[in-house]
């Protein structure tokens, strides 16, 4: 399934792709020695594992293509520490819970932090939109799921909790936190940028963003509140699922569309499974365990509406910028004009016929 982004991509993006290839070998070996019992992987350990390993390079790349690409010393150097810190990160987890498991884990926080903040600086420089600002909110999740992971490794148990709550509050800021969320973005700035309208959208997607920080505060405070959270999360995911759905229809990209219906299916199952665990939970009926929620819930929300989503975007994206080279960056329009003018120039098109110059730019640009 990677080998559609591997394909169409070139320079950083093609490096994103090999990462997230890489990735995916690595987490597959990693999955099958645990399932051997030759490594010490249940499924929580590996729904982590396959973040840092593949969904969040996916997550650095589709964020690329919403925002344009950033300088190429800090994409170098966010290459190196992608190598670095999921490597060690992975080592981590072959240890037991305690202080050195702790300290290797760091590295994960490190480089999540040094993405947020460049991130934030980035967005420092972009216009003041719904999209840069859930982006924001995306990698501030991803913050905050590097520190519970920290907190998981060197074993410690804030305000009580106990493992498996405590990697699993990391896993829920990867997924429903920070990848959910670039979803989310994605959708709403391909409905602006295509004049689609339907009523509530926005307000759908923000509670999508936000509502995991509720669900993560409901564990803190109030059983009540993380039951209303986690129904609220449940069903607006499932909407945001449902539009999505129909939405794939408007892709360019065969694949893509797959890709997308496949993650929207996935979604709404998985959610289904969420909602009913939060009414059993709540009233303490016991329908689904927690390690019945990782091995469904987990499994569909992260290898399947995450990851088949994220593919699909970032393979619509591409097809998207191979159709429209300029896309929505007032460079690119500009470079393109540009090369146009050079080669209408170097073709004998310009100069001597100028009625044929608004004839090319109605065509190329304003038909689009």
């Amino acid at each position: 399934m990677f080998s559609q982004v591997l394909a169409r991509s070139q320079g950083k993006e093609r490096w994103n792709a090999l990462v997230s290839v890489g990735g995916a070998s690595v987490w597959a070996a990693f999955a099958m020695l645990a399932g051997l019992r030759r490594a010490p992987f249940g499924v929580i350990e590996l729904l982590f594992l396959f973040a840092p390993l593949v969904i969040v390079p996916l997550g650095f790349e589709l964020t690329r293509r919403l925002t344009g690409v950033g300088s190429s010393r800090v994409v170098g150097l966010t290459r190196v520490l992608q190598i670095l810190a999921t490597s060690v990160v992975s080592i981590a987890f072959w240890l037991p819970p305690g202080r050195t498991a702790g300290a290797l884990s760091v590295a994960w926080s490190l480089l999540c932090l040094f993405l947020a903040a460049n991130r934030f600086l980035q967005s420092r420089k972009e216009a003041r939109t719904a999209v840069s600002l859930i982006l924001n909110l995306a990698y501030l999740d991803l913050i905050l799921g590097a520190a519970w992971l920290v907190i998981s490794r060197a074993g410690f148990r804030p305000m009580g909790f106990q493992e498996p709550i405590v990697l699993l509050t990391a896993v829920h800021f990867h997924y429903s936190g920070f990848a959910t969320a670039l979803i989310a973005a994605a959708m709403l700035r391909e409905f602006r940028r295509r004049n689609l309208v339907m009523p509530c959208v926005r307000e759908l997607i923000w509670l999508v963003v936000l509502l995991p920080f509720l669900l993560a505060a409901g564990f803190v405070f109030s059983p009540l509140l993380r039951f209303i959270a986690a129904i609220a999360l449940a069903t607006c995911v499932t909407a945001l699922a449902t539009i999505l759905l129909w939405f794939g229809g408007e892709f360019h990209s065969g694949p893509a569309r797959a890709y997308l219906r496949a993650a929207c299916c996935a979604a709404l199952a998985a959610f289904s499974l969420a909602g009913i665990y939060a009414v059993s939970e709540y009233l303490g009926r016991g329908w689904i365990t927690v390690p019945g929620m990782a091995n469904s819930h987990g499994v569909l929300n992260g290898l399947g509406f995450v990851l088949f989503a994220l593919l699909a975007w970032l393979i619509e994206l591409q097809e998207g910028e191979a159709q429209d080279p300029c896309g929505s960056d007032p460079v690119k329009v500009i470079r393109w004009t540009r090369s146009t003018a050079a080669f209408a120039r170097s073709s004998g098109t310009a100069g001597p016929h100028p009625s044929r110059s608004p004839d090319f730019v109605a065509r190329d640009f304003y038909d689009r």
